[in-house]
């Protein structure tokens, strides 16, 4: 099932996908006609009668992952859109994903779609959205801003302000830059794809900033004293999270440390 919801003129669709031992929530937002996000492609039949009803001008994507673009190829075929995304992963769309298995049952394919390629802004009829670069979750990543409002679209960026789990490719240090990029502009409400809508976002990301940074101190404290990387994983996280064994290792805290480490 979908829910539907409204913030001062954005509209959200709120899902939740589940395996054992493991559930999240997904959510996309429209704001006129600008989609943020497509949601993964295990949501297309809730969600097709919905934004059939709906306008719908462009696909704004914040990056490439499935959960976040499972749907993009549906609705450029539905609907006639462009689909926008950072020129980084544009040479990546045209095809099928290649995801890992549990990827792949837990979020659906990601069908290839054509993309057009993200500008510095996008303009439309009604206002304006700076697009910001925001990589460390992935290469491409972006946020949209509009600055009109104080609102700040964050995909995968935000989450939550204390992360214990990451995947194997993300980049502590470059989230952390980010995040110090983003801060520096005014903004009240984060719109983010798996915590929603998000009140007092300035302040709660600077919570995940100082939260970072912490971390980032212990590790290369740890790291100074000559633990090695498995133990100041085991010291600061301690026990596993129930995604690692179902990731097979591809979320793990001891990627955050690794990620440290490695730009130290």
């Amino acid at each position: 099932m979908v829910r539907l919801g409204d913030y001062h003129g954005v509209e959200f669709f709120q899902g939740r996908l589940s395996m054992p031992g493991f559930s999240l929530r997904v959510f996309l937002f429209l704001d006129r006609g600008n989609l943020v996000d497509t949601g993964p492609s295990r949501l297309q039949r809730q969600l097709a009668p919905l934004l059939r009803e709906r306008r719908v001008d462009r696909v704004l994507l914040t990056h490439l992952h499935e959960d976040h673009s499972g749907n993009a190829a549906w609705l450029q075929r539905e609907r006639g859109v462009p689909v926008l995304v950072s020129p980084l992963s544009a040479g990546d769309c045209r095809k099928e994903a290649v995801i890992p298995l549990y990827r792949r049952y837990f979020w659906g394919k990601r069908p290839g779609f054509k993309p057009t390629s993200l500008e510095d802004s996008v303009e439309y009829r009604d206002g304006r959205l700076e697009v910001i670069p925001t990589p460390g979750h992935s290469p491409d990543h972006v946020c949209y801003l509009d600055r009109e409002r104080g609102f700040l679209f964050t995909g995968d960026l935000f989450v939550t302000p204390k992360t214990r789990i990451i995947m194997r490719y993300e980049s502590v240090p470059e989230i952390i830059n980010s995040i110090r990029v983003l801060l520096k502009e005014n903004f009240d409400t984060l719109f983010c794809a798996h915590a929603g809508v998000v009140e007092d976002g300035h302040r709660l990301l600077a919570a995940k900033l100082d939260y970072l940074e912490q971390i980032r101190e212990e590790v290369l404290e740890l790291h100074r004293r000559g633990l090695s990387a498995p133990e100041i994983d085991r010291k600061i996280f301690g026990r596993p999270q129930p995604l690692e064994y179902l990731s097979l290792g591809e979320w793990a805290s001891r990627h955050i440390v690794g990620s440290i480490i490695d730009q130290y």
